[in-house]
Order: C-alpha cells, then structure tokens, then sequence
C-alpha cells in the first residue's frame, strides 16, 4: 500500500496510542506526586512476582502501590500498542527481506520483555538507544517514511520503560528527571505519526518552498515558545524529582518577597515555619483523607535548600515568559493568517492551555500541592508542549492557502478576501 494513502484505521489505532500515552504520563505524574514511585521496591518484578501475575490483593486498593503497578502495566500496554504500530508501518511500507526482518526485531523485543531481569532489559536498551539514533538519520534524510517513525517511537518506549526501573532500582533522581522529560518527547513522536496519517495531512499540500510557508515570524514564535516550554517542563520535573515538598507556598509573593533571600539563616525559618504549617495541616485533617492517607504534599522529610527556591522561582518566571510568548504568537497569527486559518485557531487553544496550566501551578503553590492538582499540572504541561510542537510541524511543513500567501496581510485584508468569495 501506498504511503501516502489514507488509512482511517491506521490513523484510528495511533490516535488510541497517543490517548493512551496521556493516560500514561497522568499515571506518572499521580506516582510521583503521591511519592508513590518505591512502594514497589524491585523491578522488572513486582515484591518478587512477574509483574503481570501479582496477585490483586498486593496492589488493589493499596495506597502507593496500586499508583504505582497500575502505572507499570499502563507503560506495557503503551509499549505494545507502540509495537503494533511499528509493525503496520512497516507492513505497509515496505516489502521483501527489509520487512521481514523489521517485523521480527520487533516481534523478538516483545518476546524478550517475557525474560523479567534487568540485564536483559539494560542490553535491550542499548540496542534501542542504537536503533533510536539510526531513526534519526532516516528522518533527516526523508521526513515522509513513517516506518522509521514508528521505530524511534517503539525504540524510545523501550528506552522510557527501562529508565523507570532503573528510577527504582538505582535510586537516582537525574534518572527520574530523563524519564520525564523522555516521555514528553516520545509523546511528539508518537502524535507527529498520528498527524501524519491523518486525512487533514494527507489532503493538504506540502510547501516546495520557504515562499509558500506561513510568514516566518509565525513560525518563529511557534518554535521558540515551544522551545521555551519543553525547558520549562524539564525545570518542573527536576523540581518534582528532587522530592523536597514544595519549598514556597504562597502567591505572587513567595515568603512575603518578590525574591525571597536563600541566606543560611531564612532557609532555617523557612524550614521551621513549613513543619509548623504541616503540622498544623495535620491537625486541622486538611492534609490527609479519610483513610489517613496523605494528600498534600507541603513536605517530605527533606529540608529546603537554597537550589529549591531558586528553581521554584526560575519556575515563575519561565512561566510569565511562556504566556507572553504564546499570547505574541496568538496575535501574530491571527494578523497574518486571519482568524479562520488552522494555525489561528491552534494558537488560541495553546494561549488557553496555558493559562489553565498557570493555573494549576498557583494553585498547587496555594494549596499547599495536593497530588490531584500538582498531577493535573502535569497534565496540561505535557498538552501544552504537544500544541505547540504540532504548530511548529504545521507551520514547517504545510503550503500557505493561496489567498494567504502575502506575508503582510492582515486580519482585516483576510476577512475581506473570504466576504469576496
């Protein structure tokens, strides 16, 4: 079959893959806020079973447990729907011997995650990180052989599944930040192959220039506030991964200044008014639910450090940047494009992601980070970074509609142009 014929099934089967993947990283963000990540403190097993053969009353219903095997078994069924994606596109795209031993690498990989012990996931891996590296290059030299897609995206969510074991087994909060920020990435791939065989993509025209692009300062803003937003999202999980509680709660302020001082002696009161404040939590039962289990998260145990507040405040500012960003771009489009053009209309979906995501992330800060809110955050971090990446595939990729092509005309110059016709 033709690469470049529409398939609904195909495209109906990646958009799954990539719900499922939201699903996935919402799982991963309730784990880490719950700091849930080692109530299952071995892997690839789980208290010593294969993780598919716990028994359910090791895990249902158990607090941190259950979030935390709930989210293993989502990775592996993310894994195999990534699988069979692999393997369409290359029965679509290919034929003879390069087919054959594509489809069987992928069907060996799959049979291999049967051997549960953490050399042999480690070897996979590697070999993974190899096959990732070599996708590469075939995309570069051809961005239409979605094949080689499928196999960077089925070569990350190996690498992505072996990062969050060794997260438990090695103890390492850098490994825990990678896994993130991974799975960020994988998620673009993963919806780039979703755009891709999609009827809007197969019907609309690829621009044989930069002249038939959208205006580049269009583009631009696409790029670099997605850019800026892929930093924040690494900022926010090394914030989230160092699991020190959260070390300012309140808002605009952080502890009664603008900036506040991270001298020896502040850091002291800090710490002794955060306990004083989790305590007093404890008492008032805001901080746990009926069963006693917690759910907020103002500290763990560790102390704030100097490194936490200025993160946190980096935080704030990035964040203040990215909505001026987005907003810029947003006008932008719709001056240049006019309010009907695809772009326009993604830009104002990504200017309200991003006001939400604010949102939450104030009212973690204000609520003293309760994991519901603070995974939601998440959430919308992870919807963010994606509407912004498609807008910067879109706007790199597609030709301007005819009646666009000026790159000064304006809203108005547009809205007459449609009332014209």
């Amino acid at each position: 079959m033709s690469e470049n014929v529409y398939n609904p099934w195909l495209h109906r089967f990646t958009v799954l893959s990539v719900l499922c993947t939201f699903v996935l990283i919402t799982m991963g963000g309730l784990v880490t806020s719950r700091e849930a990540g080692l109530t299952v403190p071995d892997w690839p097993t789980s208290f010593g079973y294969n993780m598919f053969l716990l028994p359910f009353d090791q895990w249902l219903g158990k607090f941190g447990i259950f979030e935390e095997h709930a989210h293993r078994l989502m990775a592996s069924l993310v894994g195999l729907l990534t699988a069979t994606v692999a393997i369409w596109m290359w029965a679509r795209e290919s034929a003879g011997r390069p087919r054959t031993l594509a489809i069987a690498l992928v069907l060996i990989t799959l049979g291999l995650m049967g051997v549960r012990t953490q050399t042999m996931f480690v070897v996979m891996a590697a070999v993974a990180s190899v096959m990732a590296v070599l996708s590469i290059v075939k995309i570069i030299g051809n961005r239409s052989t979605l094949r080689w897609w499928a196999t960077l995206a089925y070569s990350m969510v190996i690498v992505q599944g072996v990062l969050g074991g060794l997260r438990v087994t090695q103890l390492k909060d850098q490994i825990g930040v990678l896994h993130g920020t991974l799975a960020q990435i994988f998620l673009i791939v993963l919806t780039c192959i979703a755009l891709f065989t999609s009827r809007w993509w197969k019907e609309s025209r690829a621009a044989e220039s930069v002249k038939k692009l959208v205006p580049q300062v269009v583009r631009s803003h696409f790029f670099y506030a997605t850019l800026l937003i892929f930093l924040q999202l690494i900022l926010g999980a090394t914030m989230r991964h160092q699991h020190a509680g959260l070390p300012v709660w309140d808002f605009p302020k952080a502890h009664g200044q603008w900036w506040p001082s991270t001298e020896e002696g502040m850091l002291s009161k800090y710490n002794t008014d955060r306990t004083a404040l989790q305590n007093q939590l404890y008492t008032n039962q805001e901080a746990v639910d009926a069963r006693g289990n917690p759910t907020v998260f103002l500290t763990t145990g560790k102390d704030i450090q100097a490194s936490h507040i200025s993160l946190h405040m980096f935080h704030r500012v990035m964040a203040v940047l990215i909505l001026g960003l987005v907003l810029g771009t947003a006008i932008l489009a719709h001056r240049k494009l006019g309010k009907s053009h695809a772009l326009s209309k993604l830009s104002l979906l990504w200017l309200g992601l991003v006001l939400i995501q604010a949102t939450l992330g104030i009212l973690t800060v204000l609520k003293y980070k309760p994991a519901d809110i603070a995974t939601l955050h998440v959430l919308f971090g992870a919807a963010t970074l994606l509407t912004g990446a498609m807008g910067t595939v879109i706007s790199r990729s597609r030709e301007l509609p005819a009646c666009l092509k000026g790159e000064e005309v304006e809203s108005e110059d547009i809205t007459q142009m449609e009332a014209a016709n």
